[in-house]
């Protein structure tokens, strides 16, 4: 087993991960934007960097005077849906056979708040991950189990 905090900005999430063999993923993270850090695919940082790049390119704006569409690496967040976040973090969950929940510790909530809380998430997922893959030297090598497996 393995539980950690993860921070980012104004978000707290607390990870507690069970590498048992029986797949289950819970958490009550608030992914209520659209996209993670409620942009969507077309932000003005974004927008201002595409046209930095093809003022540098010599290439001119599109039709209108709008920058064409930049690439999804240069809008990190406005390509990630929470729904698609909450997707990936159930479907690793399952996909290594461990139990997770991931609870809200405190957010600061506003406009683009998904973005602190999916980066909080991710970071106490890690952390959690990475003390449950620890050997226990107090064990001398026996299961951490009652019944002596932790596959049945």
């Amino acid at each position: 087993m393995g539980c950690a905090l993860g921070a980012a900005g104004g978000a707290v999430v607390r990870a507690v991960l069970d590498l048992s063999n029986r797949p289950h993923f819970a958490s009550d993270l608030p992914l209520d934007e659209e996209y993670v850090g409620g942009v969507g695919e077309w932000d003005d940082e974004a927008a201002g960097r595409a046209e930095a790049a093809a003022a540098a390119a010599g290439g001119e704006a599109a039709a209108g005077g709008e920058a064409a569409a930049p690439a999804p690496c240069d809008v990190c967040g406005g390509v990630l849906s929470c729904e698609m976040l909450h997707h990936a973090f159930d479907s690793l969950t399952i996909e290594v056979r461990a139990t997770l929940h991931l609870e809200l510790q405190s957010d600061r909530g506003g406009d683009g708040h998904t973005r602190d809380v999916a980066l909080a998430a991710a970071e106490a997922y890690g952390a959690a991950l990475s003390r449950a893959i620890r050997v226990d030297p107090r064990r001398r090598g026996a299961v951490a189990s009652s019944k002596g497996t932790l596959s049945k």
